[in-house]
């Protein structure tokens, strides 16, 4: 890890913010993103794993806090927890809403909530720290593409966009706390690039099922113009794959740290702009 990373992210500081967006979700068109049935459903999709993930996350962290004797990163992990509470509260009202939309995302997080149960009965606290590093490491790069291609939101509605951008400068603020607890407690290498390629699996293959149930609610999972918009999003010029994949590589190099991809300036702009959102 370079010494400046390491400056980085012992100089960040971490507030929990709770945000005020003035916008009711039910004013919301069915496609928000675009106006496109697969571009809204990832993302809906997305949004389904969150609240039980973030939980899954501050668990991780406080289970290992006993043994970081550093004030600086105890008290970053304080502002972790608050700021994933919040993310886990404004997702889980947002799935509300899908849920008065027909689909079934309250029955997603439903299994999400006893996977994690399991997870934290049979897992050891090192390796769900492990997994959250992972986790925190996808969270952050695909905050990072939306902060630095401002294009990738447009078509977003307006006000929701307010909201997600939020959320990417917020897992921006704190990309590397569960990392630096994770050092601290003595976790590895090894380790850490294994969960990686599990969770890259996990992940991934768990967005798209809960996305093709949503598409198959609304009759557009055998659409070929949905695959075709599937394959742009992800593989075409710009597409987010191409956009994210080295950042993501990054990750399995010895001596990475979060803070190698110094985006501090995303932060700093967001944090005068955020004074209309009322964030208190």
């Amino acid at each position: 890890m370079s010494s400046r990373a390491q400056q980085i992210s012992r100089n960040m500081e971490i507030p929990g913010r709770k945000m005020h967006f003035e916008f009711d979700l039910k004013q919301l068109p069915r496609y928000w993103y675009d106006n496109n049935a697969f571009k809204s459903t990832y993302m809906n999709a997305l949004s389904c794993l969150f609240p039980e993930g973030e939980r899954m996350f501050i668990d991780a962290v406080r289970d290992n806090k006993d043994k970081v004797t550093d004030p600086k990163l105890l008290e970053q992990i304080k502002g972790f927890i608050k700021q994933e509470a919040i993310h886990g509260h404004e997702h889980h009202l947002f799935n509300e809403y899908l849920d008065s939309m027909g689909y079934p995302a309250s029955k997603v997080e439903a299994f999400e909530k006893k996977e994690k149960r399991l997870m934290k009965k049979w897992i050891p606290a090192i390796d769900r720290l492990a997994v959250t590093c992972a986790v925190e490491h996808f969270t952050a790069i695909m905050a990072h593409d939306l902060l630095e291609n401002p294009e990738r939101s447009d078509g977003v509605d307006e006000n929701f966009k307010q909201l997600w951008r939020w959320h990417a400068i917020e897992e921006t603020e704190h990309k590397a706390v569960a990392f630096d607890v994770y050092q601290a407690v003595g976790g590895g290498y090894f380790r850490r690039v294994f969960n990686m390629l599990i969770v890259t699996i996990m992940f991934c293959l768990r967005a798209s099922i809960v996305q093709g149930i949503f598409l198959w609610k609304d009759g557009n999972l055998f659409k070929p113009s949905t695959w075709i918009d599937g394959f742009k999003f992800y593989f075409g010029k710009g597409g987010l794959t191409r956009s994210i994949f080295k950042n993501y590589l990054d990750y399995y190099r010895p001596g990475f740290h979060p803070w190698d991809h110094d985006n501090r300036e995303y932060l700093e702009s967001w944090i005068a702009e955020a004074q209309s959102y009322k964030a208190v």
